[in-house]
């Protein structure tokens, strides 16, 4: 019976170690940083090594974590060994120097002064409130990013912060702490995910999603080649940001289509997708697609340095569309494609702000 929460409390240890691995192999840098926070917490609870030397330097890491975890949160995404990273894992690294080299009075007095930490015996509920604003934090972080990572991480705090609290029974703090490891490599393995299938800039499945999703694809279906008319001279007028939320707009807009998968294909070009339930409707809902875009103002702002003063100026932009459905004559996905790109240079060559089908 006495060995179950030492398997407990090493499974927590293991879990938060390979979040920790993954972390570091998909780059993800603040995550290495909590994680590695979060894996000392875990060993600092593991009974395990209670009779080990290193235990008192275990009880630093109980009492500076919650700190610690709290600045790493609010760090800005940086390289992992930029100079606030490194600040804060040598923080991890410090409290147990220190406590391993202090007198038995000056550790006594560092107990006094700091009952912060993870130790399980000693009231925890101020720590338990550190990492619970930690865990708000990454909300905020998450509600203006939109990226599940940093929402998972706050919910990994969530339970470290509850896993704090003095009531919690010891088992229940190692689940608890496993659950936290496991809500981090969701989030990691999530974002790996977005990294390899997902455009950054315009939040739509990239050319890789379009190849997986044309090569699973069967039955009746059309495809669209979408393109934004003269992209390069707009970028090279209003300067690559501007462009980008040009991007970003219609991109916007491609993901509202219902029943309808949207792809960045590259550069100004999008793709898209029509299931046999959409094939018929494919001309109209690309012919209504582009009025609205050609409808859609892009609102942007330009200083005049000399008059000190702001101007606001509604910007037009336009799309051309090729159109091409599966019949006879075009039965492969790489046929469609090549036959909706064609479709596409008709339509810029017809004068653009149009849709041509082949």
């Amino acid at each position: 019976m006495n060995a179950m929460p030492d398997v407990w409390s090493m499974s927590a240890v293991l879990i938060n170690a390979a979040a920790l691995l993954l972390a570091l192999g998909f780059r993800r840098n603040r995550a290495v940083v909590l994680l590695a926070i979060l894996t000392a917490g875990a060993l600092a609870l593991s009974n395990a090594w209670s009779a080990l030397p290193i235990a008192r330097g275990l009880d630093a890491i109980r009492m500076f974590t919650p700190w610690l975890l709290l600045i790493a949160v609010a760090l800005p995404e940086r390289r992992l060994l930029a100079r606030r990273n490194l600040m804060v894992l040598g923080g991890l690294l410090l409290a147990s120097w220190l406590t391993l080299a202090a007198p038995a009075h000056v550790w006594s007095g560092l107990r006094d002064a700091l009952p912060l930490g993870l130790i399980a015996q000693e009231p925890g509920k101020l720590a338990a409130i550190l990492v619970l604003l930690a865990a708000l934090v990454c909300f905020l972080r998450g509600i203006s990013s939109r990226l599940m990572l940093d929402w998972m991480l706050g919910v990994a705090l969530v339970l470290t912060s509850i896993a704090l609290l003095p009531a919690v029974p010891s088992t229940a703090k190692h689940t608890l702490l496993a659950l936290a490891g496991a809500s981090a490599v969701i989030g990691i393995l999530h974002a790996s995910y977005r990294m390899a299938f997902v455009d950054g800039l315009a939040g739509l499945p990239n050319r890789r999603s379009l190849d997986e999703a044309l090569a699973r694809i069967s039955g009746d279906f059309a495809l669209a080649m979408v393109d934004i008319d003269h992209f390069k001279q707009f970028n090279d007028k209003y300067g690559h940001a501007i462009g980008d939320r040009a991007l970003r707009a219609v991109a916007a807009r491609l993901r509202n289509l219902r029943g309808v998968r949207a792809f960045r294909y590259g550069g100004e070009e999008f793709c898209l997708l029509f299931g046999a339930g959409q094939k018929r409707n494919a001309r109209e809902i690309c012919e209504n697609l582009r009025t609205e875009i050609a409808d859609m103002r892009l609102p942007i702002r330009s200083r005049n340095s000399k008059q000190k003063s702001t101007t606001r100026t509604l910007i037009k932009l336009t799309i051309s569309i090729g159109l091409a459905e599966r019949g006879a004559r075009l039965r492969s996905p790489p046929d469609m494609l090549i036959a909706a790109d064609k479709a596409l240079y008709k339509a810029k060559a017809a004068g653009r702000n149009r849709v041509v089908i082949l």
